[in-house]
């Protein structure tokens, strides 16, 4: 029996402190979040080097670092990962946001496991 696809994946957010510099060539401070972020986000491409998700509502901007905690799926326990923003891009016909994430470190043992079972109950 062929299991069922899910569209979306339930994380938590949680935006660190970041300098980064905006669309004008300056530098400015990202606090980090208060709390963390719940979201259920859309996996669009996984890598061991990072993801790309659609999320609807939150706003990442580009270079600044957060965590992704993600919960216990299948036989893999949940995980907190570092990761890096490398695009965020607003959507305007679909009110939601394109955002690319590097993670910190890149290519573990975990994001091989964790990309497996994505890429079987998670994408098309």
């Amino acid at each position: 029996m062929e299991s069922e696809k899910r569209e979306y994946f339930r994380v938590s957010v949680g935006q660190l402190t970041s300098i980064i510099k905006n669309s004008d060539g300056n530098y400015e401070v990202v606090d980090k979040s208060t709390k963390l972020l719940d979201a259920n986000v859309s996996i669009k491409d996984i890598s061991l080097g990072g993801l790309r998700i659609e999320l609807v509502k939150e706003e990442f901007k580009k270079g600044t670092s957060c965590d992704i905690v993600l919960p216990k799926i299948k036989d893999l326990d949940g995980e907190k990962l570092k990761c890096e923003v490398t695009r965020a891009e607003y959507r305007d016909g679909e009110y939601s946001y394109d955002v690319g994430l590097k993670f910190l470190p890149a290519n573990t043992d975990y994001l091989k496991k964790f990309m497996e079972i994505i890429k079987t109950h998670y994408m098309e």
